[in-house]
């Protein structure tokens, strides 16, 4: 490489060096108190922020600016502001605001602040927040202005905060340094406050004192309650020391009047007069002992009656929780024993009847069994003989033994004079005319039973009453062979 490649080599490392400066010195950092504001050709409209971070800033195409987001304070001298009752007040107050970081308020604060000094902000802010001040004083009173300094701050705030987010600035405090009107309003209402609150410390000192001196005078009844009751026994002990006294002494003069007497007596012959005396003497004695007697049995009547109230109290007590409170208890145990009981029984008379119940259907069912099995043996006989008089001839068979049985039983111990034998004279024999001689060995059975005494059951038929010429009169030719029979067996 020769001296001209040098230096073209050594002119584009300057140019590459150059360039290098000069982008490094377009890109810029912003500081967390400020907001970098870029603006020319952006691609974001009128400017770009940036609030704490870096950007780089295009020679030629584009530009920066700094806005300080330290906060300023705004004096406000608000003076004769109308109130809603058009009363003027002045509202001397101090607001701190600051460009705000949010994006959109960094926008407005880029458009309409970029490149004003602190001063031209602060006019244009104290303009805007004298004009909305007026506003909120004209919809408030001035008692509300006055007592509620919060909610008119808060209404400061909100009006002045919507109109200051217009040019990217926000508040941060609203101090209210005092409220003064001219026509001396809120003197009035301080005035006023003060003598209430004056009167109330006075009601207040008046019901203490008040609760003092009747605390005082509830002491002072309690304390004579208590002398009284002291002085009250005391009297009391002072009569029962004189009703002692007195009847010692009513005694001791009783003694002495007997001696007295004893000894006037012995000198009644010599001396009337002192007899007399003696007697009068006697006799006061004698009142005197039954005035103090009288007096000791009404105190000792008084004294039993005030035992006798105290121990029936006590009695009263001891039998309400020896007697009463136990019988109480026993009461409730038996009410809660009878309900058991009661439901217990009520359990097994249900169960009882259940079995009857179970047992009278096993019942039923077991007869139904019975008489379903009798009918279906009739039926089957009244099929294989010849019909149902021929099934009746083989039942009432079967029951000849027993009416057999019957008769022997009833005859078996009877004197018997006289035997009839029933026969047709036919000369049939063999099963042929079963039945005939079966329906007709009938009347000689009810015949035999009535002279035993017996009444044959209904299913053996019944015989009709016997017609009239004789006893045992009968007809056809039947009635003859049965006279010959007879008179034969006789």
């Amino acid at each position: 490489m020769g001296p001209t490649g040098l230096i073209l080599a050594f002119i584009l490392a300057l140019i590459v060096i150059a360039l290098f400066a000069t982008l490094v010195g377009r890109y810029r950092r912003c500081p967390s108190n400020r907001i970098l504001v870029i603006y020319g050709k952006t691609g974001r409209g009128a400017a770009k922020t940036i609030h704490g971070g870096a950007a780089f800033v295009w020679p030629l195409l584009q530009d920066y600016a700094y806005l300080d987001l330290e906060p300023f304070v705004v004096p406000i001298e608000l003076t004769n502001a109308l109130s809603q009752e058009n009363i003027r007040v002045s509202v001397p107050t101090t607001i701190t605001a600051a460009i705000s970081i949010e994006e959109g308020l960094m926008q407005n604060a880029a458009v309409r602040l970029l490149g004003l000094t602190q001063d031209e902000i602060k006019n244009q802010v104290q303009d805007i927040i004298l004009g909305q001040m007026r506003a909120v004083i004209a919809t408030m009173a001035i008692e509300e202005i006055n007592s509620d300094r919060q909610a008119f701050m808060a209404k400061v705030n909100d009006a002045v905060s919507t109109e200051l987010d217009k040019i990217g600035v926000t508040v941060i405090n609203v101090n209210i340094r005092d409220i003064e009107d001219e026509s001396g309003y809120i003197q009035a209402l301080g005035r006023k406050a003060a003598a209430e609150a004056v009167n109330q410390a006075n009601i207040d000192v008046a019901e203490q004192e008040r609760r003092g001196q009747t605390g005082v005078a509830e002491r002072e009844r309690d304390r004579r309650r208590a002398v009284s009751a002291a002085d009250a026994e005391a009297v009391i002990g002072e009569k029962l020391a004189e009703r002692d006294r007195r009847s010692r002494t009513a005694e001791y003069d009783a003694e002495a009047v007997q001696v007295e007497a004893a000894n006037l007596a012995k000198q009644a012959a010599y001396r009337a007069d002192q007899q007399v005396a003696e007697q009068e003497a006697r006799r006061r004695a004698e009142e005197a002992a039954r005035v103090a007697d009288g007096s000791i049995r009404v105190a000792e009547q008084n004294a039993e009656r005030a035992a006798e109230e105290a121990r029936a109290v006590r009695e009263e007590a001891r039998l309400r929780a020896e007697v009463v409170v136990p019988a109480e208890a026993e009461r409730t145990s038996i009410l809660v024993s009878a309900d058991a009981e009661r439901e217990r029984q009520i359990r097994v008379a249900q169960g009882q009847a259940e079995a009857v119940r179970l047992r009278l259907l096993a019942e039923a069912e077991g007869t139904r069994a019975v008489l379903e099995a009798k009918a279906e043996g009739y039926r089957e006989l009244v099929e294989a003989s010849d019909g149902a008089a021929q099934a009746a001839s083989f039942l009432v068979v079967e029951r000849l033994v027993e009416v057999a049985n019957v008769q022997a039983e009833a005859i078996k111990n009877l004197p018997l004079d006289k035997v009839i034998v029933w026969d047709s004279g036919s000369g049939d024999g063999g099963l042929s005319n079963l039945g005939k001689r079966v329906i007709g060995a009938l009347p000689p059975m009810h015949d035999l039973a009535r002279m035993a005494g017996l009444e044959l059951p209904d299913y053996l038929g019944k015989v009709h009453a016997e017609p009239k010429g004789g006893e045992n009169a009968a007809t056809g030719p039947d009635a003859a062979a049965t006279a010959d029979d007879a008179k034969g067996a006789d």
